[in-house]
Parts: structure tokens; C-alpha cells; sequence
């Protein structure tokens, strides 16, 4: 039995205290940040939610997942892959909401490593279970989910958004990249651009919003060529109808293709100034949002400049989340800059 299913089984006043340890020093499964909401034009709270699962359907075929992916083994590891159960999953919910509820928050993002709307990675009774109980929260407007587009089914989703009453959906779909052969070839992302339209077509149909996922630097391509392929996807994004973009700079995970190629010196993280030329590059298109460079399992190497300007940037990228304010781009120097604009040309 693992640690996650033994705690289930103790009483609540325990089981919250437990839990609540786990998340603040362990698996960080829920915490409050700042996002900017374009709606209301200033920064909002946001809970985010790390949901156990049973693992990312995908990741368990003979295909073995994206090859950057180590978030979804980390969060099955901690169900053994098993399915919880409906009750466990709203008990597990409404803890860690008691935890938040001070923090008052706008919205809510749940993240299970894999497709929330995959009955064998969230069963059917506890995603009905989470969305009505989120229909009782007294602050949350908007709730984020993410999902491969096979798992978008008109008829469920439409269930689900009734149980929302007048809170609004949002669903994150991986794309990473706009180029088929670069995506099913370096990611290994296993869909079309085909699926990824259909999907958001259905989504849109129901008046749910759509953020799409881009990658920068995915394997085999160099600094140069990340650049272009991430700055034509947001562009292919906004144009198939995504309402947002959210980049997801390469970072290196235990046990992917992606750490082999690394520890072989044929892969690096891209650069922070890589990072700012696409969003230069494509934040006037909409919104576009920067993913952050932690992650669970930990990773073993990130995005990085040089010593002496990786925190600044990093700090600079914290203030973007909150403001989405393209100039504060504009003062950034190093001398590293240099090195990297002779890599790109």
C-alpha cells in the first residue's frame, strides 16, 4: 500500500494534517499564485491543484508518453497507478480547499498529469463530484483543465459545464508544436494538427475557452530553429481559434528520452533569451503566458543564461506572469547576449 492510499484510510483530522504537510514541504500539490486576468485587467488569485492519478493513458502504451514528460510517472508513482477512488478524490479536494480558503481565490487550475477528462486517470463520479463541488465555492469564477483531444467529447464535457452553473471552463491542450513531423517525431506526441482542430472546434461550440500549449525545444532541433517552430504555433494557435497560449520552456526530467540525450551532451535547455524572443515575437497575437521551470518529479536542468543574469530574467518572467507587460523585456542586458545571438544566426 502506498503513502497516499494509507492516509486515505486515517481519520480526517489527521489525514488533513498529513496532507497538508505533504503539500507544504513535500509534493507541493496545491498553492496560491498570482496570474493576470485579461478580463479584469489586473492580477488574480489562482489555486492550483495537483490531482493524484491513476497516470497519463498515454504514457502507459507501447508509444511510452511525450519524450520530455516526467510529471505524469511522478504523479502516478504516488497511487501506483491505481485510480482513486470518487470520495478520496473530493475529500482529498475539499482539504486542501479549506487550506486556500483564506487566499480567496479567482480561479482554479486541477493538473493530474495526464487528461482529466480520461475516465481511467480521474473516474467519471469523482470528475462530477470535483465540478459540483467547485460549483459551491463562494470565490472561484473559472476552472482550468487539461486534456488530450481524444478525451474532448462534446456530450461529457457538456455535463460537466452544468455542473458549473455560471462558472466558466477553460481547457489547456498540449499541442506543443505546429509542425506534425515535429511533434509526433520529437515530442512524440501521438495526434494531428487535425485532432487538435476538431477538438478545439468542439470546445468552442460549447463556449468553453481554449488554452493551447507550446513548447519551446523540443529534441533534435537547434536554438534557431525552437525559436521559429514556436513562434509559427502561437501564431497557427491563435489563428485555429486557441484564446490563449501558454509556452512551455524544455526542461529536463529523470527517466525521459530527453534526459538520455542530455546526459549525452546532444540536448540542452533552451536559453532565456530564447524564451524572450517568442514571446517578443508573438505577445501582441493575444495572450501569452510563461509556464514555470519547476516541476514534480524535480528537474535535473532548466533554462538557464549565465550565472550572472539567470536569476534577474527569471525574476523578470515571475513579473510577466502578473502583468503579461511585454516591455519590461526591453531593459534586460547581458553579455551573454552576445554568445547566444551568434548561436541563432
Amino acid at each position: 500500500m502506498n503513502i497516499l492510499s494509507t492516509i486515505f484510510l486515517l481519520n480526517t483530522s489527521l489525514l488533513d494534517h498529513i496532507l497538508f504537510v505533504l503539500n507544504k514541504y513535500f509534493y507541493h500539490f496545491s498553492y496560491i499564485d498570482k496570474i493576470y486576468d485579461p478580463t479584469s485587467r489586473k492580477a488574480i488569485s489562482r489555486w492550483t491543484l495537483l490531482l493524484p492519478s491513476a497516470g497519463c493513458s498515454w504514457a502507459k502504451t507501447k508509444g511510452g508518453g511525450c519524450h520530455m514528460c516526467g510529471f505524469a510517472r511522478g504523479a502516478s508513482s504516488i497511487t501506483n497507478g491505481k485510480t482513486l477512488s470518487s470520495d478520496n478524490l473530493l475529500r482529498y479536494f475539499k482539504i486542501n480547499a479549506n487550506h486556500v480558503a483564506n487566499n480567496k481565490p479567482d480561479n482554479i487550475s486541477i493538473y493530474n498529469g495526464g487528461s482529466f477528462f480520461n475516465d481511467l486517470e480521474i473516474c467519471l463520479d469523482g470528475q462530477i463530484k470535483i465540478f459540483r463541488e467547485i460549483s459551491y465555492h463562494p470565490t472561484i469564477k473559472n476552472v482550468f483543465v487539461e486534456s488530450r483531444p481524444e478525451y474532448i467529447n462534446e456530450r461529457h464535457i457538456k455535463n460537466l459545464m452544468e455542473l458549473l452553473g455560471h462558472k466558466k471552463l477553460m481547457v489547456g491542450i498540449g499541442l506543443e508544436c505546429e509542425s506534425d513531423e515535429i511533434r509526433n517525431n520529437s515530442i512524440n506526441k501521438g495526434f494531428s494538427k487535425e485532432k487538435y482542430e476538431m477538438a478545439v472546434q468542439t470546445l468552442k461550440r460549447l463556449g468553453v475557452a481554449v488554452t493551447t500549449y507550446v513548447f519551446i525545444k523540443p529534441l533534435f532541433l537547434s536554438e534557431k530553429a525552437a525559436i521559429e517552430e514556436a513562434v509559427e504555433t502561437v501564431k497557427y494557435a491563435f489563428s485555429s481559434g486557441s484564446d490563449e497560449v501558454a509556452l512551455e520552456a524544455a526542461f529536463v526530467q529523470k527517466g525521459t528520452l530527453m534526459e538520455k540525450y542530455y546526459k549525452m551532451n546532444k540536448f540542452s535547455p533552451p536559453w532565456l533569451w530564447s524564451i524572450i524572443e517568442v514571446v517578443k515575437n508573438t505577445g501582441h497575437l493575444g495572450v501569452v503566458r510563461l509556464g514555470g521551470f519547476s516541476d514534480f518529479p524535480e528537474p535535473v536542468a532548466l533554462p538557464r543564461n549565465c550565472p550572472n543574469c539567470t536569476e534577474k530574467i527569471k525574476s523578470t518572467f515571475s513579473d510577466y506572469k502578473t502583468n503579461l507587460d511585454l516591455d519590461i523585456f526591453s531593459l534586460l542586458k547581458c553579455d551573454c547576449k552576445n554568445e547566444w545571438e551568434k548561436i541563432i544566426r
